[in-house]
């Protein structure tokens, strides 16, 4: 499992939530962190291209997980957005059959962590300084490993970033 995040809050949701899944600290390597505040996104559509050639050229079963907050913008825009990394490298377009999972919070991974912690948010609001909110990690984490499994129900609260990832993380059962 290859894991290509901006930041730590990110990389320790998908960790927890990869662990819940079934995989080990040996399983899962983490490309580095992107230095610089506000460089995380960026960093993540810049390598995007090549770690999906990468995942590509394994000769071993494997999978390849991105998270890239939407921010402000639409889920829909940041995906569209990966897609073009790859057309501008030349690398194929992801295929519907690839374990390749994009995990895309609008506004912020803490978005999440607070829904998934059965909190009412909405994606215009920062919770990113809401103290706290990374405390909620494991038990979120395990919240969307239910979610996200073929018979896990999803609660009308569920915002809708999180609801578009559902699909995705089901991209990893292989």
């Amino acid at each position: 499992m290859v894991v290509l995040v901006e930041d730590q809050p990110q990389q320790q949701f998908v960790r927890r939530y990869l662990y819940k899944m079934g995989y080990t600290a040996r399983d899962i390597r983490f490309r580095p962190l992107p230095s610089g505040r506000g460089a995380g996104e960026q960093s993540v559509r810049q390598r995007y291209a090549t770690e999906v050639q990468a995942f590509r050229q394994r000769h071993a079963a494997t999978a390849l997980v991105v998270a890239i907050d939407a921010d402000t913008g639409e889920v829909s825009e940041r995906a569209r957005q990966l897609r073009a990394e790859l057309d501008r490298a030349g690398v194929p377009a992801r295929a519907d059959d690839e374990a390749i999972a994009h995990l895309i919070p609008r506004r912020n991974i803490e978005t999440w962590i607070l829904c998934l912690s059965g909190r009412a948010v909405d994606e215009e609001t920062d919770y990113s300084r809401d103290g706290g909110v990374h405390e909620l990690i494991p038990a979120a984490a395990a919240a969307f490993r239910e979610w996200s499994r073929p018979s896990g129900a999803v609660p009308s609260t569920c915002v809708e970033s999180l609801r578009a990832a559902i699909p995705e993380a089901r991209r990893l059962e292989g």
